[in-house]
Order: structure tokens, then sequence, then C-alpha cells
């Protein structure tokens, strides 16, 4: 397909993210596209006898607490596998290691910029006191893999990292407490 895109213009910038406006002439339609840069993320699936590591946290666009996989930003010059093992050491007092890739996605492609790698980690351990912070992180759980699988369907998580992350485990090994191991 050919086209022609103009120089990308900044609308917008915060420390966390920026809006990007580029019009781009496909010669038989003009568009104009408005990318949300918010940088590469990472989550982990952190597995331990059966179960799946959640934390606890209030989101403002549902005006609810939800239950979602530990994960974050990948900070300059990290890679995604560390960033993965910090955010959750940092969330959760839970160290994982034996990090595997499952599944990397982009949340919206003609809109957000955000590169997402989610991983699995069967070597999970407890390696600090987990200490609640009301504005992030409240609390934390292990929930067994066939019982967040169900929470997915139910529409009782909707995270979409965690959504991916848990229907991914799902599609690599059917027997869902198999995928778990």
């Amino acid at each position: 397909m050919r086209k022609k895109q103009s120089p990308a213009t900044l609308d917008y910038r915060n420390p966390f993210m920026e809006v990007r406006r580029t019009k781009v002439d496909f010669g038989s339609h003009r568009k104009e596209y408005f990318v949300i840069e918010l940088g590469p993320r990472v989550g982990v699936a952190a597995l331990r006898d059966g179960c799946v590591l959640l934390t606890r946290q209030y989101r403002f666009l549902t005006d609810a607490y939800s239950w979602e996989i530990p994960g974050g930003s990948v900070d300059q010059g990290e890679s995604p596998e560390a960033a993965a093992m910090r955010e959750c050491l940092e969330e959760t007092g839970v160290e994982c290691s034996g990090l595997r890739k499952l599944v990397e996605y982009y949340p919206g492609l003609d809109n957000f910029n955000n590169r997402t790698t989610v991983y699995v980690s069967t070597g999970a351990r407890a390696a600090a006191e987990f200490r609640p912070v009301e504005s992030e992180v409240t609390e934390i759980r292990w929930f067994p893999v066939a019982e967040a699988y169900s929470m997915v369907l139910s529409g009782a998580i909707l995270d979409g990292l965690t959504v991916v992350a848990l229907l991914a485990l799902k599609a690599e090994n059917p027997g869902t407490e198999a995928a778990a191991r």
C-alpha cells in the first residue's frame, strides 16, 4: 500500500505518556491518527502449586477494584524480562525466576504504541513481606488457575493484560491445571 505520511506532531505530553498526531494520505482516502505513546509494558503470570498470583488495585475507569497479574512499564535501558521481575517484586514481594515469554502484543494497532510482553514464571517465591499501598496494590492472592480463567470468562477480570495472559496460558495448555505446573 502506497501512502504519504506527514511528520508526527506532539499534541500532549505528561511524565507517563505522549499523544502524537499524524496525517496519512493513502491516495484513495486520507486519515488522521492520534497515537498514544505509552512505551513498552510487561506483565508476569507467576505460577505456583496450580495457582496464579494476582494483585488487587483500584481502577478509575471502572470505579472498582480489579484483580490483575503484576506488571507495569519498562524503564529506559531495561529489558522487558528484567522489568517483569522488578515489577512483580515491587508490587508483591514475590521474586520470579525462570521467566519464559508467553505472548507479545499491542493493545491497539492504530492508536496505542505500547508493545506489551507477558512472561510466565514457575519459580516464584516470597522474597519480601508484602506491604499494601492504597494508591497501588492493596492485596495479593494466589488464585487457582482454573478459578482465574473462570473469572475472565465471567467478566470478573476485565484488565486486558491479565485477560491476555490467562487466555494465552489456557491456549498454550488446554488442561488448566497442567498449565500451572
